[in-house]
């Protein structure tokens, strides 16, 4: 099972993480990745769809800001990076987190205008040895 603070010497390492983290995830759970732009959370979360059974090619939604997948769980998988100063809830948003999904949400910092409850928070940094430090922490 994936710790608490992990260390990811690659791409693959970190898609590895996501599908082992995935085995702990059920219905209406929220997850929120922190990270800097191509410190993994993308990776982490194409680990997850793999953990659940996804076959679809998953790939950042940034410019969609949400994409959805069914597998074990309906994953959705929302790149809030365009959203700062949107009123996110407009959007809809908030109507995808409820117990039938399981909600990927990169950079979830720029929906500061929701009342988010996560139920997972990943930081990823990148380390200067160009590894990645991928820390779980439950909320």
């Amino acid at each position: 099972m994936i710790n608490k603070i992990n260390i990811s010497k690659n791409y693959n390492d970190t898609i590895n993480l996501g599908q082992e983290f995935s085995s702990q995830l059920e219905e209406g759970c929220i997850v929120f990745l922190q990270g800097d732009l191509g410190a993994g959370k993308t990776a982490f979360t194409k680990g997850i769809a793999k953990g659940l059974g996804i076959d679809a090619v998953v790939n950042s939604p940034t410019f969609t800001i949400l994409k959805e997948y069914d597998g074990r769980l309906n994953l959705k998988h929302i790149d809030a990076y365009r959203l700062e100063g949107v009123d996110s809830d407009s959007l809809g948003l908030y109507d995808l987190m409820d117990k039938d999904n399981l909600v990927v949400i990169e950079w979830g910092e720029f929906l500061s205008d929701l009342d988010i409850s996560y139920d997972y928070h990943i930081k990823f940094t990148i380390n200067e040895d160009e590894t990645r430090t991928i820390e779980v922490l439950e909320c």
